[in-house]
């Protein structure tokens, strides 16, 4: 593999994306759209405001501190090399402590106080749903770091909103491929009572019968549980030839150890609510042999140079790490493309909500971002495939690409 890029590189990187419509980070948008999309809002004006929202405090926080940090990244990026198209971009962050009031809260504050263009977050299912009804209420485009179908399924009910990661749809069909390779085709489900958890569990039932699998129990968790050993008992009698958990940490992760306390040996496949190392260190020698489905940015090193998404992965890892020392982890690369999908439609339909919404819409076509390639439509907000994600397992204490 390539030496990576160094970090000036990446401004160039960025002034590209800044100063063309084409190239494959803004997909094919060849042709400037500035004017056919800003209908009657024609000023330029003298700063574009992007709200965002992420849990950079509380559980979640090892889901929205990577997005916060994204985010802060590109801000800096975009305006030392002159803004959008010579206008600046002020970020205001806000952070909902992982709770769904403070999301509310900051929500309204950034629509009616600070008066932002377009909104990105939250991290987390529940607080995302939430928002999403404001943003619906008060017509404002809005792009989620939630996984969840439901924040922008049915479209119709969703019209305002857009998401990134990976659907539920999409992990849960990359999971009963899995299975049908290993032949598998009893399983138990432990599953988050949150908002998250009861999203998972609809989809592997809904998807359940046409892959071939039967759930022969199903458990499941409170968010704020430490032991789930009595879950687990029930589970390792019941038949399961697997076990499939749908959660965020800590719960999975507690989940794993207590099946190593508990000497069970059937394989334990989660969520890509998972997808950092967090999950390994709080698992305590129990994530050995877990698996999961995945965008590519969990292991950089290890993406094809011939992947579509190879200079997008190894140009954000590498800033990134130059800025904050770490890993950007799965979760990073959401705020990296909510980041990027709000900066190309502000550029290309200015800043009336009606405009940015259409953009997305019918203008994001073969996007490719550090977490897939995007193409937005009107029967689909969320614009990925099961085929985007790959198969992650736990090898050595590390995270390693399964092929």
């Amino acid at each position: 593999m390539k030496k990576w890029l160094n970090f000036g590189i990446i401004f160039l990187f960025v002034g590209m994306l800044l100063t063309a419509c084409g190239g494959q980070q803004t997909g094919n948008t060849s042709k400037s759209t500035t004017e056919e999309n800003k209908g009657e809002e024609t000023k330029t004006p003298e700063v574009y405001k992007i709200g965002a929202i992420y849990s950079k405090t509380g559980p979640a926080s090892p889901l929205g501190e990577p997005e916060w940090n994204a985010t802060l990244l590109l801000e800096e990026q975009i305006n030392a090399n002159g803004g959008i198209n010579g206008v600046p971009v002020k970020v205001i962050l806000a952070d909902d402590e992982s709770k769904q009031e403070k999301a509310i809260e900051e929500m309204n504050r950034l629509i009616h106080d600070e008066k932002v263009n377009i909104i990105l977050g939250t991290s987390t299912t529940g607080p995302s749903l939430a928002m999403k009804g404001l943003a619906m209420e008060n017509q404002i485009p809005m792009i989620s770091a939630a996984a969840a179908t439901s924040v922008v399924a049915p479209v119709e009910e969703s019209t305002w909103v857009f998401k990134t990661p990976h659907s539920d749809l999409h992990a849960v069909t990359r999971i009963y491929q899995y299975m049908k390779q290993e032949g598998i085709t009893k399983i138990a489900t432990l599953t988050d009572s949150n908002a998250y958890g009861a999203a998972g569990l609809e989809v592997l039932k809904e998807l359940s019968g046409e892959n071939g699998i039967e759930i022969v129990t199903s458990e499941s968790y409170n968010t704020n549980d430490t032991d789930m050993s009595a879950q687990l008992t029930k589970i390792n009698s019941s038949g399961a030839e697997a076990l499939v958990v749908w959660g965020t940490n800590p719960g999975p992760a507690i989940i794993a150890k207590n099946m190593k306390e508990l000497s069970m040996t059937m394989p334990h496949i989660s969520s890509h609510g998972i997808a950092n190392n967090t999950f390994i260190e709080l698992a305590e020698g129990g994530a050995e042999g877990v698996v999961i489905p995945t965008g590519k940015l969990l292991f950089p090193t290890q993406i094809e140079e011939s992947d579509p998404q190879y200079e997008v992965i190894k140009n954000f890892y590498d800033a990134y790490h130059s800025k904050f020392g770490g890993e950007p982890t799965q979760f990073g690369s959401y705020g990296y493309d909510n980041m990027l999908l709000a900066i190309e439609a502000l550029k290309n339909a200015g800043t009336d909500h009606q405009a940015i919404r259409d953009y997305l819409e019918t203008k994001v076509q073969s996007f490719v971002g550090a977490t897939g390639t995007f193409t937005f439509s009107s029967e689909d907000h969320n614009g990925l495939s099961a085929d985007s994600m790959v198969l992650a397992e736990v090898k050595d204490g590390k995270w390693m690409l399964k092929k």
